[in-house]
């Protein structure tokens, strides 16, 4: 499979169309809906977070009462 047609497949697609930093914050809703990981309220670290699609999803989870501290040391 050529890179290419890696980084144009179906949930790149579905990410930009979703206004996702990355197709990365799919895997993150998959992962959170199996473990039931993020809760509303909690605070959460996100290290080596560029691009920025599973702080996305996140901040997301987490509401208004919770917290996600982004850092990378690439520009988000």
């Amino acid at each position: 499979m050529s890179s290419q047609r890696v980084l144009h497949d179906h949930f790149f697609r579905e990410a930009k169309r979703n206004g996702y930093r990355s197709r990365a914050a799919y895997k993150l809703l998959e992962i959170d809906q199996a473990a039931g990981l993020l809760k509303r309220g909690m605070t959460v670290v996100d290290l080596g977070a560029a691009p920025g699609g599973w702080s996305q999803i996140a901040i997301a989870k987490v509401g208004d009462t919770g917290r996600v501290v982004a850092s990378d040391i690439l520009n988000m």
